[in-house]
């Protein structure tokens, strides 16, 4: 115990040490639920593609939703976040025989006391705004070696009480690939055909309001796994990122048209590395780090967190937490989970 009381506090000193010095940024739809999903996957970086030694986490491949397991697993996880932000996450996993898997997740975030006021000022009201995304994610165990999933996503939005709820379906895809028994590869494909849907005619009238369409950038995932030993795992993804977004030019010469609309497609590049670690029977260790290339602005996101195992054999429950510098540098968050097995 004194051997991982020692390993903690050198894990810690230089995770917060570097945590202070680096961040990342980001601004596209359905951002929530790109940040990640529980402790145990934020504090490896959301490096979790090829990973299943963590449990079921389909959210980041729904392969994922075949890992087997003699119990049904149940997460539910909150962050604590600065500027009236909420986030919470809750999954479960299914066994169902002789080798397929379902995994259901909610993830919901939320700002509240939003200052509403008037184009002159005034004050209106206090506002907030609430995203819902559900996922259920279905996968086969062809063989002890090749697990195949797939992934239904409900995206919710409400912005506004006089702005109709954004509501849209979107599709995951994903496998993983045992290589060697210590070795495993993975592909996911994210976010298909998921957007936002707004329409604010009713809220400013039909000269000045309108309908428009916002796509969650569409991702595509590879990743890789290893144990270096029964207490090591390290884990590397990289991803493709391909978002789309309107531009407005206003003119520069009269006379012209007063405003023009052009869509137009970018890409980003992302690196992640996560590693966990079991520095005694009842404590794992984890970290990562998330490398990000943004419009040509290089970006590193550090993160880390641990696992306390209570020593309580009904429900076999565990409390997760992990740091995860925000992605601007004004805060960072705390996110807080307690896995339980029925």
């Amino acid at each position: 115990m004194k051997s991982a009381i020692k390993y903690s506090t050198v894990f810690f000193i230089l995770l917060f040490w570097i945590a202070d010095t680096a961040a990342q940024s980001g601004g596209y739809a359905g951002s929530f639920s790109r940040m990640g999903f529980s402790p145990r996957g934020m504090a490896m970086g959301n490096a979790m593609t090829a990973v299943h030694q963590e449990g079921s986490y389909a959210y980041y491949n729904p392969a994922m939703a075949a890992v087997p397991s003699d119990n049904i697993q149940l997460d539910f996880s909150t962050a604590s976040m600065r500027f009236d932000r909420q986030l919470h996450m809750v999954t479960a996993n299914f066994q169902l025989p002789p080798s397929a898997g379902l995994s259901l997740s909610l993830m919901n975030a939320r700002v509240g006391n939003i200052d509403g006021r008037t184009s002159s000022g005034y004050h209106t009201d206090m506002l907030s705004t609430n995203e819902f995304q559900l996922i259920g994610n279905f996968a086969i165990r062809f063989s002890e070696n090749v697990w195949a999933g797939i992934g239904i996503k409900y995206n919710m939005a409400n912005y506004h009480s006089e702005i109709p709820n954004s509501q849209n379906v979107g599709i995951d895809a994903g496998f993983r690939i045992a290589i060697l028994p210590n070795l495993a590869i993975a592909v996911a494909v994210k976010d298909l055909l998921s957007e936002y849907s707004t329409d604010s005619t009713e809220l400013y009238g039909q000269t000045s309001g309108r309908s428009s369409s916002y796509p969650f950038p569409v991702r595509f995932i590879t990743g890789a796994s290893y144990e270096i030993s029964n207490k090591w795992l390290i884990s590397a993804d990289f991803e493709q990122r391909f978002q789309k977004s309107e531009v407005f030019k206003t003119p520069v010469f009269w006379p012209s048209p007063p405003l023009t609309r052009t869509d137009q497609t970018t890409q980003s590049s992302y690196f992640r590395m996560g590693t966990r670690y079991l520095a005694h029977e009842r404590v794992t260790l984890r970290g990562g780090f998330e490398y990000y290339d943004i419009g040509g602005e290089n970006q590193l996101q550090p993160s880390g967190g641990f696992s306390i195992h209570l020593p309580y054999d009904r429900f076999s429950p565990a409390i997760d937490y992990a740091f995860v510098r925000e992605p601007s540098q004004l805060s960072s968050m705390h996110v807080f989970a307690v896995r339980l097995h029925f």
